[in-house]
C-alpha cells in the first residue's frame, strides 16, 4: 500500500475523531497528516513525510488554535460552554439513596445511574429527600433539597 493512502486514512480517522471530541487536538493532527499526504503524493521520502507531519501539526497548533478560540469567543462560547451529557443532569430531581452528611458525599439515582452527590450549599441532606441537581464537579453532582 502506498504511503499517501496511509496518510489519507489517518487524516480521515483524525477528522472523524475530532467530530466526536471537539478538542481541536485531533484536527491539528489531521492537518499534519494532510501535509505528509501532500509530500507523499509529490514523491517526498519517508523522512520528509514525517517532518511534514510534525511541522504541519505544530503549525496547526500555533495558528489554528488561536483562530478557533477567537471564533468561539465571538460566538460567546468559551471552553466551558461545550455541552456534555453531565449538563443534561442539571435541573433534574431525584431522591437521595444515601444521605449526605457534613464532609461525606451521598448517592442519588437518576435514570438508572447511581451518582455520587455532594451538597451544593454544605448542608446535610437525609436519605429519601428529593434533591435538585445544581451543577457538578468532575463526576460528582452538586445537589440541594428541592422545595
Amino acid at each position: 500500500m502506498d504511503a499517501w493512502i496511509l496518510w489519507l486514512i489517518l487524516c480521515g480517522a483524525l477528522l472523524l475523531l475530532e467530530l466526536f471530541t471537539a478538542s481541536l487536538a485531533a484536527l491539528c493532527g489531521a492537518c499534519g497528516c494532510f501535509a505528509a499526504f501532500l509530500f507523499a503524493v509529490f514523491g517526498g521520502g519517508v523522512e520528509a513525510q514525517l517532518v511534514a507531519a510534525g511541522v504541519g501539526t505544530v503549525a496547526a497548533l500555533v495558528f489554528l488554535m488561536p483562530l478557533v478560540n477567537r471564533y468561539r469567543a465571538m460566538r460567546g462560547k468559551g471552553a466551558r460552554s461545550i455541552n456534555t451529557n453531565m449538563d443534561a443532569l442539571i435541573g433534574r430531581m431525584a431522591p437521595l439513596t444515601h444521605s449526605i452528611a457534613a464532609g461525606t458525599p451521598g448517592r442519588v439515582r437518576i435514570d438508572g445511574d447511581n451518582w455520587q452527590a455532594r451538597s451544593a450549599n454544605g448542608h446535610p441532606i437525609d436519605k429519601g429527600t428529593v434533591v435538585v441537581v445544581r451543577g457538578y464537579d468532575s463526576i460528582i453532582l452538586l445537589v440541594e433539597a428541592a422545595g
